[in-house]
């Protein structure tokens, strides 16, 4: 039989076509999501997980590379018995635009911007229904104008900035100053979010540890537009934020506290963006002897057995 939690239960009632399902790992998204299209976008009652399930469109699932080669997602639809289904990444995204009279789930938020990723989302919104997983659904409204869009709240991006966005006026290039009618975004925003409010046995605890940067090179970058990297003047506004996001994230005191925390962990798990932190890391890895497993754009390997390891 299919377990189901009371908090999966209140988020199926929820839901509806064009929703967030926000929850953290382990709160049964993937589970959720399916339940709700069974149930709800084909009409359908489990009363049997051992029969064929019977369902009158076809569901996409769009995923992370790493979910779809795991194949963690064929794992989850195994008590469903549902057969016309297909799972693919969101590198391949742009495969199904073409796409319509079906149910999408896409998984782990990834329609943030203006890029390709959001664009292939708008076009397979207009003639699907579907609904996102996310841990972390947005941080400013801004991440929030492709759902929007999608959900017909707006037409475009240009109509949300006339109506929300006031610009700075003493900058080179187009940066948000602050939004206005906050009140109604937040009213969309409740719309749209479907929180799983899961009770959870285990406790966090959050420690934040300030550490140095190199505020000589900050400022050159700052004050001179100057790419310190490169020696030449910088291009854009991107290169310049990503040039002070590098000095800061990329500089070796991050380095020495992460090797400070690994004598006192046997077992360590390292989250980072950029490909330069990446280097780092590993070169500081290589050099003390320890194993290490990676789950990234370059490498799915798995877990390390050995007593003490880093990944």
């Amino acid at each position: 039989m299919i377990q189901f939690d009371e908090h999966q239960r209140r988020a199926v009632k929820e839901l509806k076509s064009g929703s967030i399902l926000v929850g953290g790992v382990g709160s049964g998204k993937s589970r959720t999501a399916l339940v709700y299209f069974f149930s709800k976008e084909c009409g359908g009652k489990i009363v049997d997980s051992e029969k064929p399930m019977t369902i009158n469109k076809s569901l996409y699932i769009i995923t992370t590379a790493a979910k779809r080669d795991k194949k963690e997602w064929e794992k989850e639809l195994e008590p469903f018995n549902i057969d016309d289904v297909k799972i693919d990444s969101w590198n391949n995204i742009k495969k199904y635009v073409d796409v319509s009279d079906s149910f999408f789930i896409f998984d782990e938020q990834r329609v943030v911007g203006s890029g390709s990723w959001s664009k292939s989302f708008l076009k397979i919104s207009k003639n699907n229904r579907w609904i996102l997983l996310s841990a972390t659904p947005g941080d400013t409204w801004s991440d929030y104008i492709p759902v929007f869009i999608a959900n017909g709240f707006y037409k475009n991006r240009t109509q949300f900035y006339k109506r929300h966005v006031i610009f700075s006026r003493y900058t080179d290039f187009p940066k948000i100053e602050r939004y206005i009618d906050e009140q109604h975004l937040e009213k969309l925003r409740n719309d749209i979010l479907v929180n799983m409010n899961m009770e959870r046995k285990t406790i966090s605890h959050r420690i934040d540890v300030i550490l140095d940067y190199d505020q000589e090179a900050y400022k050159r970058v700052t004050n001179d537009r100057w790419d310190i990297f490169n020696d030449k003047p910088i291009e854009n506004a991107s290169q310049f934020t990503q040039l002070q996001r590098k000095i800061v994230n990329g500089d070796d005191s991050r380095i020495q506290k992460l090797q400070d925390l690994m004598f006192f962990h046997r077992k360590v798990i390292i989250f980072y963006n950029f490909d330069y932190e990446r280097d780092k890391i590993l070169n500081l890895l290589d050099d003390l002897g320890i194993s290490y497993g990676e789950l990234n754009g370059y490498a799915h390997t798995d877990i390390p057995k050995e007593d003490k390891w880093h990944i």
